[in-house]
């Protein structure tokens, strides 16, 4: 993607120099702006934006596929955190869509090896069964390698989208609403507790230090209540779950890879957050039980 937006950038500064007169008719002008080329040339997702939308050189679904596995990638090199659920079939998904791209955005120089190859050369040539080097810049050198490097590689699409949402599914179930019941001791009114713990962190805290207490305190929860200031209730949670369902209906896996990285970035914070409060909750359960045997 870089090398192939370097290509372009030098194509676009040749024939519209910025201090001479365009070499080519007007309506051929970039369709990026220099701010979108400035980030292109530093950040990946703006590379994939000039290539999808500005000059439609990927698909949108590959657009999908390279931003969502982006961040996913990004999360396990700088946050150490491995979707072990969905990650044999999305590594797949990422492998298909890369070789796809050595079609779309070809090398467009490369060295040629001596009549006599080297032989880290002649187990390239061989590798991929091409008899001849000149292959490698032809559409049909290009596609031999592309069906090498998949053979033996599939995806089935329907089984992606249900590993997906039984991932979302599951998570919904157990860690959040599974995790709410814990903590509340199965009280009835999980929604209660749940948007009063928001309210508490948002205003509570600040009012209770400036000396407002109860009932007052009830009487702003429920004001609070209802501007709809809860970023979580009950409601929203079984929204979500619904649509994490959807997931399965999916018949493209960029299409389900999508909707599912839209859902989990609105379930993630919540699922985080109980699980912390579980541990510690489980923490003070255990000091209880140290403190009363001794």
């Amino acid at each position: 993607m870089a090398r192939g937006l370097k290509d372009r950038f030098s194509f676009d500064d040749f024939f519209y120099p910025k201090d001479g007169r365009p070499r080519l008719a007007d309506g051929m002008r970039p369709r990026y702006t220099a701010e979108e080329r400035r980030r292109a040339e530093r950040e990946f997702e703006p590379k994939l934006r000039i290539l999808g939308f500005r000059i439609g050189q990927i698909s949108p679904e590959d657009r999908a596929i390279l931003k969502v596995c982006h961040r996913l990638r990004c999360e396990t090199f700088h946050g150490g955190a491995i979707r072990r659920t969905i990650l044999s079939q999305v590594t797949v998904l990422l492998l298909q869509t890369t070789v796809a791209l050595t079609l779309k955005l070809p090398i467009r120089s490369f060295i040629m090896p001596a009549p006599t190859p080297a032989e880290p050369d002649a187990s390239f040539l061989a590798r991929y069964e091409l008899k001849d080097a000149m292959l490698l810049a032809t559409d049909e050198g290009r596609e031999r390698i592309a069906r090498k490097l998949l053979d033996g590689v599939g995806l089935d699409a329907a089984a992606f989208a249900a590993t997906l949402s039984e991932d979302l599914v599951r998570r919904i179930d157990e860690d959040i609403v599974g995790g709410l019941a814990y903590l509340n001791d199965h009280d009835a009114d999980i929604d209660r507790n749940l948007q009063y713990g928001q309210f508490w962190q948002e205003r509570g805290i600040a009012l209770a230090e400036a000396g407002v207490f109860q009932p007052e305190l009830d009487e702003a929860f429920k004001e609070w209540q209802a501007e709809g200031r809860a970023r979580y209730t009950m409601s929203k949670i079984e929204r979500w779950r619904r649509q994490a369902e959807l997931v399965a209906r999916c018949h493209r896996p960029s299409t389900a890879l999508e909707l599912w990285w839209a859902i989990d970035e609105a379930v993630r914070p919540l699922e985080v957050g109980i699980g912390k409060a579980v541990a510690e909750y489980d923490d003070w359960i255990n000091s209880q039980i140290h403190l009363r045997r001794r």
